[in-house]
């Protein structure tokens, strides 16, 4: 079953998103997955779509929203911020915690990207039941100054991602924090997923996260993924990373 659903974020926004639950299994646990840059709830070719479908088939609820600034939620793409992005996580979190359908003592974090960078950051805030990194995007993070600098030398306001007005002022905001950092202080378990052929995430980045984290912690690379997993294989081995990932600490 889905539901559609609406959050009011802090700010009083509306969020947007959907929550899969399992027929017939009364408070399941739930996964709360968070998009990638530029992306929405629905993930690169539906793999959020299909990740939530195949977790609800074993008995694990899945949410999943867009950021304000994206897809069907509130704002504008240059209106969103880091700051924002981690105050989202947290507000739906919070929401999702309230809610009698699900187990609100075992929300897994999950993000893809920078979604995965800002379940990272968010986790040691929320201290969820378990956290997700699918090929974690802290690498947004360097040089993310010197960038809007350099759009800002040249007159710009903000920047043209492929018809997406991206403000500079996210990269200002993105600067005040630092990704491995942050990171520290997660009590609760790890599970960290890279394609080995993601050009965007590399292992180091991947290996970093893995040092910030003291609990029971797993880093699998998906042999012939890419950055979004865009393969039926690679897509398949995700989603079995996951569902087993869930269960074993359930």
């Amino acid at each position: 079953m889905v539901r559609y659903i609406e959050v009011e974020n802090r700010k009083g926004k509306i969020l947007r998103g959907f929550l899969n639950l399992p027929d017939g299994v009364a408070h399941p646990p739930v996964v709360l997955n968070l998009h990638g840059f530029g992306g929405s709830l629905s993930g690169y070719k539906y793999a959020h779509t299909h990740l939530a479908r195949t977790l609800e088939v074993e008995g694990i609820a899945c949410m999943r929203f867009d950021f304000y600034g994206c897809g069907e939620s509130d704002g504008e793409f240059d209106e969103m911020t880091f700051t924002g992005l981690l105050e989202d996580a947290e507000d739906v979190y919070a929401w999702l915690k309230s809610q009698s359908c699900v187990d609100g003592e075992k929300i897994i974090l999950s993000g893809q990207s920078m979604g995965g960078f800002v379940a990272a950051s968010a986790a040691p805030r929320i201290q969820p039941y378990g956290l997700v990194l699918m090929c974690p995007g802290a690498g947004m993070w360097y040089g993310c100054k010197e960038r809007a600098d350099y759009f800002k030398n040249l007159g710009m306001t903000f920047a043209d991602m492929e018809g997406l007005r991206f403000g500079l002022e996210f990269n200002y905001d993105l600067a005040k924090y630092s990704p491995f950092e942050d990171a520290k202080g997660y009590e609760g378990s790890v599970l960290i997923l890279r394609g080995t052929k993601d050009e965007l995430v590399d292992d180091k980045t991947c290996e970093t996260y893995m040092e910030c984290y003291t609990g029971a912690k797993k880093f699998v690379k998906i042999e012939g993924g890419n950055h979004n997993f865009a393969s039926i294989p690679a897509r398949e081995e995700c989603e079995a990373e996951i569902v087993n990932y869930v269960k074993k600490i359930i």
